[in-house]
């Protein structure tokens, strides 16, 4: 039986801890903080043992070759400062062994996502762009509509030159000290910006908008790194944010993308792998180093900021996670570790990836599957209704109107869409009341497979199987 009155507080009042006067655990000095439970370090083994954990991420796995360039992801953020940070250091005459790689730097805006005014979102480029101009690597600013009007096809062909040599159209920003000069110019994606709205306001819930936010902020970084010959993408993702992903990720129905979503490298995409170096870091670790150190940060907010914690599912995983972590500091070390052990197989061809997030098809399943038995549902809830397919063509139609339309450029179904889709990018789909306002190169990417598809079913009498005449 309950023994709880009426005015009682039911959650017990937390103590204070009473923390003793530490020492150093590698050179018995005074202690300036406490990573873990018995980790205790002074100042300058702090910082000996954050440079050798960050040295030895990038040497063990031997992806990043002497002279290569690399594109860094910079958001303004604790994470991607502290990685700027070490990057700059690692690069410096004074450290012990000098990093080989070539890194530029991007920031991508997404104030549009907020509702942001222009002066607001100038005054946010402003501050983060300054930050990166005083490292002298080459700098790039973007916006997250850009995304909307984005030319996969011409990407691999387009010319490479260095951020220096600035192109307005590219809106690249050097270090000449114009660059305050070019931001004015910046903002001016109003039809795109527009689209942008349109397709985050047609999402109901705040769990598709931030699932889409970040497959098109991934597709800006992949279209950027082709166009400017850039091999690698690195980003600033700690260990807690990967065990915040991991958990959201398996919750909306990613479980199969979970190793490239958490690795230290994502192979995903043939041409670009994307890097993690901090990944080993805590939440706690980055924010220490970044306080010693004087590191400038911005804050910049998101659509969850001040949010509920039942906002979206990535936010209320967080709150669980970080409330875990504060009274069992190993838990976000075992997350990682469990999904450490999983594995995704990749694939060759580009028709057996996802259209949105470029992760391996996982819709190839048995009859007797789960997701099976959701088509089979949506289907029969459908039979009733009769969809008609509508020709979007400036060319005369011809006038079928079943599906049949021999036009150039038939608009594309929903059926159409969601067979190039995994099955988390199936569920965000569902909330869309036209595919049609998808990005541009999403489209283009499933049309392309559609033809694909219909040229290899007209000719596959013709083909020889391999197999058999070997």
């Amino acid at each position: 039986m309950c023994s709880v009155q009426d005015g009682e507080e039911i959650s017990p009042v937390r103590r204070e801890k009473i923390v003793e006067e530490r020492t150093c655990m590698k050179c018995e000095k005074k202690a300036v903080l406490v990573t873990r439970v018995n980790d205790a370090f002074c100042r300058e083994c702090f910082m000996v043992y954050v440079t050798h954990k960050f040295r030895a991420a990038i040497g063990k796995s031997k992806l990043i070759r002497d002279g290569e360039r690399v594109l860094v992801g910079v958001s303004g953020g604790q994470a991607s400062s502290c990685l700027l940070h070490l990057i700059q250091e690692g690069l410096s005459g004074r450290a012990h062994k000098k990093l080989r790689f070539q890194p530029g730097l991007v920031f991508i805006d997404e104030g549009v996502t907020v509702g942001m005014s222009a002066e607001e979102r100038l005054t946010t480029c402003t501050q983060v762009l300054e930050i990166m101009e005083k490292t002298g690597f080459p700098c790039y600013l973007k916006a997250l509509e850009q995304a909307m009007e984005l030319d996969r096809e011409n990407a691999s062909n387009s010319p490479q030159y260095s951020a220096v040599e600035t192109k307005e159209s590219d809106t690249a920003l050097g270090t000449s000290g114009k660059s305050v000069e070019n931001m004015a110019k910046f903002h001016k994606y109003d039809e795109a910006e527009e689209k942008l709205k349109v397709l985050l306001n047609s999402l109901k819930s705040v769990t598709a908008k931030e699932d889409l936010i970040k497959s098109l902020r991934q597709n800006i970084l992949i279209d950027l790194a082709c166009k400017k010959g850039y091999s690698k993408v690195m980003l600033g993702h700690c260990s807690t944010r990967l065990a915040v992903h991991l958990l959201t990720d398996i919750a909306q129905g990613r479980g199969a993308h979970v190793a490239m979503d958490t690795a230290f490298a994502d192979t995903r995409c043939s041409d670009i792998t994307i890097v993690r170096p901090i990944r080993d870091f805590s939440s706690k670790e980055v924010t220490m180093y970044n306080i010693l150190n004087n590191v400038p940060t911005v804050f910049i907010p998101t659509i969850t900021t001040k949010a509920p914690d039942s906002a979206s599912i990535e936010h209320l995983t967080e709150k669980f996670v970080t409330g875990l972590q504060a009274d069992y500091p190993s838990t976000t070390s075992n997350i990682m570790r469990t999904g450490e052990k999983l594995h995704t197989e990749k694939k060759k061809d580009t028709e057996s990836q996802c259209a949105v997030c470029q992760a391996p098809l996982d819709t190839d399943v048995p009859p007797s599957s789960a997701l099976s038995a959701v088509q089979f549902s949506e289907t029969v809830s459908r039979c009733s209704s009769v969809t008609l397919s509508i020709c979007n063509s400036d060319k005369e139609c011809c006038g079928r109107g079943d599906g049949s339309c021999q036009s150039k450029d038939p608009t594309l179904t929903r059926e159409d869409v969601i067979s190039a889709l995994c099955y988390a990018c199936r569920l965000l789909i569902k909330e869309l009341d036209d595919v049609n306002k998808l990005p541009k190169h999403i489209l283009d990417d499933i049309s392309k497979r559609q033809r694909r598809i219909k040229m290899k079913t007209e000719i596959e009498d013709f083909l020889l199987d391999t197999e058999d005449h070997v």
